[in-house]
């Protein structure tokens, strides 16, 4: 059913589909200030999931992520009203990979952190925000428990927002039964096995994203660390990506530090 032209809540113009997901499309709307949004729809039967992101986002007010501002319906579709976040998603903003490690020029391996091309700087600035976005998450006791490229919202210059709650929930939160939460390629060895997750969960998907960063790929489900390389940023790579989440790092501002010092540059 086209949505395209409808008015929410007397304020807000859908204008486009900008994205689907499994469980929901998301349209770019225009506010009745002018200013740019985006509207969550969810199928009626998934109305639980829109309403437990409304729960888990509405009260977080942080730069690197979008905001849940309203939980509304439009043509019987539970919806939420968010900030709209400029960008594309992370996979396709980075098409030139592996984008740590492409010089800027010769399209060759490069490891020197101080010479890093521009691409390396935008890489890293992205994940600094990322981890910014979950420390936010993580002090609030909530952990994302989806950390994958289609909800991290990134601009030319790498700057990065932290989308899509709908999985997200209290650290450590138990089911009655083992319950896998997440996208299959990006979950962490306890969320495999149904586990309750901690913010050391999180940080998993965070290596995860070191690894296609420094490698042009994911890892192998069989060998996810592999081998250190030279880059000074693999030890980080191998400490996210531990399959013993006891000694795995469970401090996303930690990692952020570690992440700045490894990579010798002054990101904020």
């Amino acid at each position: 059913m086209p949505l395209a032209g409808t008015l929410v809540d007397g304020q807000y113009h859908l204008v486009r589909p900008l994205g689907r997901g499994a469980s929901s499309v998301v349209y770019f709307a225009v506010g009745r200030d002018g200013l740019a949004y985006a509207i969550k729809l969810f199928p009626p039967e998934l109305r639980s999931h829109a309403e437990r992101e409304y729960r888990n986002g509405a009260g977080l007010h942080h730069p690197r992520l979008a905001r849940v501002l309203a939980a509304t319906t439009v043509q019987n579709h539970p919806s939420l009203v968010l900030d709209f976040a400029r960008g594309q998603v992370m996979f396709s903003r980075y098409v030139h990979r592996p984008s740590l490690r492409l010089h800027p020029r010769l399209g060759v391996m490069n490891f020197e952190p101080v010479q890093a091309s521009n691409e390396r700087r935008a890489y890293l600035l992205t994940l600094v925000h990322l981890l910014d976005a979950l420390a936010h998450l993580h002090s609030v006791g909530i952990v994302h428990r989806d950390v994958k490229p289609e909800n991290i919202i990134v601009d030319a210059d790498g700057s990065a927002r932290l989308v899509d709650f709908d999985l997200s929930g209290p650290v450590g939160e138990r089911f009655e039964s083992p319950l896998r939460i997440g996208t299959a390629a990006f979950l962490s060895p306890e969320a495999l096995l149904g586990q309750p997750l901690g913010p050391e969960s999180d940080l998993y998907g965070v290596g995860l994203l070191l690894h296609w960063g420094l490698y042009g790929e994911l890892p192998s489900r069989d060998t996810p660390a592999g081998s250190l390389s030279a880059d000074p940023l693999d030890s980080l790579r191998l400490a996210l990506l531990g399959q013993d989440r006891q000694t795995r790092p469970v401090s996303a501002q930690q990692v952020r530090k570690e992440l700045l010092h490894l990579a010798a540059l002054p990101l904020l």
